[in-house]
């Protein structure tokens, strides 16, 4: 036998046991992805069973069935599908969305690109009214608007990079109600340093058109945070003058000491949590070789 049949014959025997060993992490990825969901519902049993003495509106989150049949399950449905073009819900979203649609305050802790904006948006699409949105980053804002803006969804951010027409048309909208605004993007420091614009929200939710509060990367607020922004703290005036509104505090990374910190600091002690799996069966290593002039 030449060189080169030994040779071929050997890779074909490499490349067999190489498709064998991912075959084999295929099937663990699939176990771990299953034993981490299993792992968040116990989570969720074991944080309901902590909060039953404390009942919201009559009942505890352990009897709150965030799955079940609601009536804003078909305008959901066809929100989802018809304007975000996706076809069906990740894990947790369609029960974050029922919770927030009912009112509830909810914490989110959904890895990077588990689709935590989703959550919010079609959320404030359903909602009459105006829905706030608190996001440290000024790249991210202008992203979201855009992303909005060419779905149709009437969709405004106020910065320091705003205009002056249109911050002024943003404010008349919230004071009096004219014009087209669904979801308004601001900074944390607009809540802290703008008293103009804590008083046009006031207007806004005194007419009863303040629909929902969604604050992003929700870890900034505390100092335990790896990304800790001063500013954060002063959101919690957003609960105090705004009560009946539903808070949402999402982030992709908090430890239990981060999500009980930021909980007491947003004024929503007895919020709905929801923990999804950090897994992200589409990323993967691959281990290459380079063996006599071949890839392995």
């Amino acid at each position: 036998m030449e060189t080169e049949d030994i040779i071929a014959e050997e890779l074909q025997n490499v490349e067999a046991e190489i498709q064998g060993v991912q075959d084999q992490i295929k099937i663990l990825l699939d176990q771990q992805e299953r034993l981490y969901e299993r792992q968040s519902e116990l989570q969720a049993l074991l944080e309901a069973s902590k909060d039953s003495a404390y009942p919201v509106n009559g009942a505890s989150n352990a009897e709150e069935n965030w799955s079940g049949i609601f009536e804003w399950d078909s305008r959901a449905n066809d929100v989802r599908f018809n304007i975000f073009g996706i076809s069906t819900y990740r894990a947790n979203q369609r029960e974050i969305i029922n919770a927030v649609m009912s009112g509830r305050d909810v914490l989110v802790i959904m890895a990077a690109g588990g689709g935590k904006s989703l959550c919010y948006q079609l959320p404030a699409i359903l909602r009459d009214g105006v829905a706030l949105v608190v996001s440290p980053l000024l790249s991210l804002i202008q992203d979201q608007v855009m992303g909005l803006s060419a779905l149709g969804i009437p969709a405004h951010m106020l910065t320091s990079t705003t205009n002056k027409e249109e911050e002024k048309s943003i404010y008349k909208t919230l004071e009096k109600g004219e014009g087209d605004l669904k979801i308004l993007y601001v900074t944390p420091e607009k809540i802290s340093k703008s008293k103009r614009f804590m008083s046009k929200l006031e207007k806004c939710h005194h007419a009863g058109r303040l629909s929902l509060i969604s604050i992003d990367e929700a870890h900034c607020c505390s100092q335990w945070g790896h990304d800790f922004r001063p500013d954060y703290k002063s959101l919690s005036i957003l609960k105090t003058q705004f009560p009946n509104v539903p808070v949402i505090a999402l982030t992709a990374t908090a430890t239990q000491k981060v999500q009980s910190d930021l909980m007491e600091m947003l004024h929503i002690p007895r919020c709905v949590k929801f923990v999804s799996t950090v897994n992200r069966p589409n990323l993967f290593y691959m281990v290459c070789l380079f063996f006599h002039g071949f890839w392995l």
